[in-house]
Parts: structure tokens; C-alpha cells; sequence
């Protein structure tokens, strides 16, 4: 499928979710399947430089144990730069909420939404926490496990129409900047409708973790291989269930993924067997 054509089809499906008033659930089982749409994979969150995330690997619904309470954040990435380690962690909700009030003071809703930011906050700064968070998430080896770890939070929450001219406020400018003042160190506020398919994160997979390994969900539509692909292979083994859950792909174009993750699985277990250098001609197929 051409980008353009995948882009204007995901798109209307997503407006027509939103316009259904759907549950927060009906949303996340969207995400997973589009993980395109799910912001944060490619430096468009935190302190930007990003190299991606490993593999193009966004973690649904992982889960967060350690010292203290453990949490489960609905997405998340973990991206890194020259200098850095970024966990993007993902909150959504239920589109309809309501960021404020009629009176203009933050709602339930958005209060609890955000306090959840601030307690995996809280979460990484405790004992050992962000030790345990390397050696769960950086499944690709730990060539970048020495660099700093700085997580960064995103609240998808609420409609843009709430701060548009007949969303129920007299002022909705003044609600908006206020809204945005709301924000803690190193968060983002983002509403439903901001949501778009990003072209960088295009060959993107959804994963899931438990208790011993990573495991594909769902794959983009747009998804790639490249030669480079025999690490994310190795490390999330058989990529058939995942490739029968995703969707808009042809059957044909399933089976093509999974015969070249497979290749490219073995060349990359080649390349360790036997300790030796491969030149890789760079290119997706």
C-alpha cells in the first residue's frame, strides 16, 4: 500500500472512532493494530536527537514492577540518543472527558489522569527501579544501558473541539493556555484528534512483555524489513500470530514478512555464530 493511500484510510477510520464516543479500550485495541499513530517513537516527544526505538518497538500495556506500587502505562516506547535513554510513557482515556469544568476548574477526569503521570514519576526515582526498568526493557543487548535514563510522559486526553468556539466556554483560549500550564517537568499534553500516522514510524511493531520475553502484537500496515531487522527478529521470535492480528495487509504480504524476518533471523544468528562481519546492503523490502 502506498503511504498516502494507508495515511487518508487509517485516518478516516480513526474520525469515525472518535465520532462513536468509543470506550478507552475500543481506543487502545486501535493503537495497537496502527502503532503508527501512537506518538513518541521517533524524537516528536522529549529532548528530540533520537535515534528511534529498538526494533520500532512500542510496548503495550507493560508492565512496571519494582520497589513500591507497580503500574501499567497503556503505550510505551523507549528510545535512545548519543547521550541518552528516553521511556516514553503513554496515558489514554476515555476521548470523550472532559479536560475542565463548566467553571473552568480542572476536572476529576483530567486531575487523576495526570496525577498518574506524576506517580511513574515517582516510580523511577524509587530504589532500585531504574535499574530493574534497564534490564526488563532493553532487550537489543546493552550496548546503551550506561547512558542516562530520563523518561519523558504524554497525556492523550479530551477533544480539540472543547477549546474551540461553541465547546461550552466563554473563553476557551484562556482554558487552552491554562490547560497547558498544567504540565510537569518533561510531559506533553495531546488531544485525540492531534493523533496522525507518522511516516518515520511506518515500520513500527507492538509488542507485549511477560514475564521472561517480548513478544510482536500487531504489525504497522506499512511494515518493512530491512537487512538490519535480524536483531528485533532474534529477539521477538515467531512473528506469525502477530502478523495474522494486523491488518490492512494482504495475505501474501504476511507471508513475504514472515519469510524475510526468518532470513534475516538466521543471517543474524550467522553473524554471531561465527564472529565475523557482514556487510549489509541497506534497503526495505
Amino acid at each position: 500500500m502506498a503511504w498516502d493511500d494507508y495515511k487518508s484510510a487509517v485516518l478516516a477510520d480513526w474520525d469515525k472512532l472518535l465520532d462513536s464516543d468509543p470506550e478507552e479500550a475500543a481506543v487502545q485495541s486501535f493503537l495497537e493494530l496502527h502503532p503508527a499513530m501512537i506518538p513518541g517513537g521517533s524524537g516528536d516527544v522529549g529532548p528530540g536527537g533520537h535515534h528511534g526505538s529498538d526494533g520500532g518497538v512500542v510496548f503495550a500495556q507493560p508492565r512496571l514492577n519494582g520497589r513500591g506500587k507497580n503500574f501499567e502505562p497503556d503505550f510505551m516506547w523507549v528510545t535512545r540518543s548519543s547521550a541518552l535513554i528516553t521511556p516514553i510513557l503513554i496515558e489514554i482515556e476515555k476521548p470523550g472527558k472532559r479536560w475542565f469544568n463548566k467553571d473552568g476548574r480542572p476536572s476529576a477526569h483530567f486531575t487523576a489522569a495526570h496525577d498518574q503521570l506524576n506517580e511513574w514519576r515517582a516510580w523511577f526515582k524509587e530504589g532500585n527501579n531504574a535499574s530493574a526498568f534497564r534490564e526488563r526493557f532493553l532487550f537489543l543487548g546493552d550496548k546503551y544501558t550506561s547512558r542516562p535514563l530520563e523518561p519523558h510522559f504524554v497525556l492523550i486526553f479530551g477533544r480539540r473541539s472543547e477549546f474551540e468556539v461553541g465547546g461550552g466556554y466563554r473563553d476557551p483560549d484562556a482554558l487552552l493556555l491554562k490547560r497547558d500550564t498544567q504540565r510537569g517537568e518533561h510531559e506533553q499534553f495531546m488531544t485525540f484528534d492531534s493523533l496522525t500516522p507518522r511516516h518515520d514510524h511506518s515500520s513500527s511493531i507492538t509488542a507485549t512483555i511477560g514475564p521472561s520475553a517480548v513478544r510482536p502484537f500487531a504489525f504497522s500496515p506499512m511494515y518493512q524489513t530491512t537487512p538490519g531487522s535480524g536483531d528485533e527478529a532474534l529477539a521477538l521470535g515467531d512473528p506469525r500470530e502477530a502478523l495474522a492480528r494486523s491488518v490492512m495487509m494482504t495475505d501474501e504480504r504476511k507471508a513475504y514478512i514472515a519469510s524475510r524476518w526468518q532470513h534475516w533471523a538466521n543471517v543474524e544468528r550467522s553473524v554471531r555464530t561465527t564472529n565475523r562481519t557482514l556487510m549489509r546492503e541497506m534497503g526495505r523490502e
